[in-house]
């Protein structure tokens, strides 16, 4: 049997869904709106299904491929534009053609989920959240290890909640999705996958996008958060966050390996300057029998995502100091070009076994650095959970001006006393 699927194309009142990807491919608790319905028309007794795509149509078909994962057999055909059902049915089936599901199955005009029919997805941003919440229940269902941890609140695979965390029924977390310290999850509020809530942080009424980071004591209130824009489903205005420590997207991006020049000259002028650190540290050691330098190893990390094995490094703290004071020793590092003033902290090769998932193992693709966002942001631990949660959002945030914003952060702290 046969059957036509038209994807959606140009839908102002959703303008912002389609920013990232065409609205076919828009994430619907996991996965894409597109494969729900060929979902529904494999299980409907469809076994060739035709995609018309006039909306970015190679990312359709990379997405589709060729229905192996739905059973069946799928073609994507790009259209200059979106053709009505008549239109659809006048081009691709022929007059009294068999072979075909019945109507209305045979056409699939894509204006909603075909198993929320009642529900249209493309007539506004609250429309749009309004048939994700419908769908809660029956989605759970078929999503493999999807759980209802509480009632009318839904847990995907490998998520990490803090024992403080507050989840308001109704509400979805995807899988790999790690929220903080008294995050607010709820009600009325989906959080799809590989999504980072910070601690304090409050989303209700809202749906965060895939890949997303809330900062902490972010309060996201019935908008849609995806990366840096910040849909509003009441106004409808459309915002960049443009502060990384608001909101954030967690896609890869390039990284140096070790500071330029002005960086080492300024890590060389700075281990100068701090030098009484060694005669405070070798007073503070007298008669106890513990070392000035204390001798660390640690993974290179800065050009792979995969754990390295065996590639390693020798550094050391300052013996007697809690806090950025014992990192003196590091400075050299930068020097020599080993570190660089803002990145991950070094791993010991035991705990980067300890690495488990793929958004943990981005701890991998940024340099070793001196300080880390976790310093900016209060973080004592330097391997906490919350620890890896910030050095993989580091990771695919790092630049110029994120850079610039840890080390003021740091400076500041540490004027103000709370770091030695």
């Amino acid at each position: 049997m046969k059957a036509l699927i038209v994807c959606p194309a140009d839908r102002q009142a959703v303008a912002a869904l389609a920013r990232r990807r065409p609205l076919a491919l828009t994430p619907f608790l996991g996965p894409p709106v597109l494969a729900h319905a060929l979902r529904f028309l494999a299980a409907a007794g469809a076994r060739e299904i035709r995609v018309l795509a006039a909306d970015r149509p190679d990312e359709v078909r990379a997405f589709a491929g060729r229905g192996e994962a739905w059973g069946v057999k799928v073609e994507v055909l790009p259209e200059s534009r979106e053709l009505s059902r008549d239109e659809a049915r006048a081009k691709y089936q022929s007059a009294g053609a068999a072979g075909w599901l019945p109507a209305p199955l045979d056409i699939l005009a894509f204006d909603a989920l075909p198993q929320l029919p009642e529900r249209p997805l493309w007539t506004s941003p609250s429309g749009w959240q309004a048939a994700l919440l419908a769908w809660l229940a029956p989605g759970a269902r078929e999503k493999v290890g999807m759980r209802e941890f509480a009632p009318g609140v839904f847990v995907g695979l490998r998520v990490r909640i803090a024992d403080d965390a507050k989840l308001n029924a109704p509400c979805w977390i995807g899988n790999r999705v790690w929220i903080g310290p008294r995050a607010v999850i709820g009600p009325h509020t989906i959080v799809e996958d590989e999504v980072y809530v910070d601690r304090g942080a409050e989303v209700t009424g809202s749906v965060v996008g895939p890949r997303t980071y809330v900062g902490a004591l972010t309060h996201v209130g019935d908008s849609l958060a995806w990366g840096r824009e910040l849909l509003n489903f009441k106004s409808g205005s459309l915002t960049e966050v443009t502060d990384h420590f608001l909101l954030g997207d967690l896609a890869a991006g390039a990284h140096r390996n070790s500071s330029r020049w002005p960086g080492r000259a300024a890590a060389l002028l700075a281990l100068a300057l701090a030098s009484p650190l060694v005669l405070a540290g070798w007073w503070r050691n007298r008669g106890s029998g513990r070392p000035l330098f204390v001798r660390k190893t640690a993974v290179r990390t800065g050009t792979r995502r995969a754990m390295p094995v065996g590639d390693t490094l020798a550094y050391h703290e300052l013996g007697g100091f809690a806090g950025l004071a014992r990192r003196w020793p590091q400075l050299w590092r930068i020097v020599r070009g080993d570190f660089t003033w803002v990145g991950n902290r070094p791993l010991a090769p035991e705990q980067a076994a300890q690495l488990a998932t793929e958004f943990e193992r981005l701890w991998f693709a940024a340099p070793i650095g001196w300080c880390c966002l976790g310093d900016a942001l209060g973080c004592a631990d330097d391997f906490s959970d919350e620890a890896r949660s910030h050095a993989s959002f580091y990771t695919v945030q790092s630049g110029r001006r994120v850079d610039w914003q840890i080390l003021g952060r740091v400076f500041c702290a540490v004027l103000r006393g709370r770091r030695t």
